[in-house]
């Protein structure tokens, strides 16, 4: 896909998701602020021991490697949790390795990265990490993915790949299409974390 192409197709999705959010009911809408503050809350958590790890030192160094395989991670749970706080959609540029990264890093605050890019360690990163850090790390992650697989579970347009790539498996379907299954889970089921 061009990068014209996308961007206009990015637009495209945000102002459709944006509509479908503002159609919902204030129940639904309290599952979603209520998981997404929870995500938040969990990639901060993230972000601190990739802080202690000198993390952000190491990517500036590196510019970004990873960041180059970053086209298509901002995900439906990530765009949500930017609507539900009414936090400004950052302008993203496709002529980038990542349309999120600018030359003084991701635009988006760690709360609201991608599951891809805040669950990510890599090779120079990890071993500054201690055992410790280590466990809390991978534990951290493991509540976190399980945050970002109730979106799975609930909604048609959720996905781990990035609201691009749901798009095309969509093919004009809503996002906030309720699954089969979600409709028939327990009511009231909720989260539980260790935090």
């Amino acid at each position: 896909m061009k990068i014209q192409s996308r961007q206009d197709c990015w637009q495209q999705l945000v102002t459709q998701i944006c509509r479908e959010y503002a159609q919902l009911n204030q129940d639904e809408k309290s599952w979603i602020i209520r998981h997404c503050q929870l995500m938040g809350v969990l990639q901060q958590k993230l972000d601190r021991v990739f802080l202690q790890a000198q993390g952000e030192d190491l990517c500036r160094n590196c510019q970004g490697e990873c960041c180059a395989r970053g086209h298509n991670h901002m995900s439906l749970a990530n765009l949500l949790a930017l609507l539900c706080v009414d936090q400004q959609l950052p302008l993203l540029d496709f002529s980038q390795t990542c349309p999120l990264l600018t030359p003084k890093g991701c635009q988006l605050p760690a709360a609201y990265r991608p599951y891809n890019c805040i669950s990510f360690v890599c090779e120079r990163i990890e071993p500054q990490l201690n055992p410790q850090q280590l466990a809390e790390f991978y534990q951290t992650e493991k509540e976190l993915r399980q945050l970002y697989r109730l979106f799975l579970e609930r909604y048609a347009g959720a996905s781990m790949s990035g609201l691009l790539i749901a798009a095309a498996r969509l093919q004009g379907r809503p996002f906030l299409q309720r699954t089969p299954a979600s409709l028939i889970a327990e009511p009231g089921a909720t989260y539980a974390t260790s935090f």
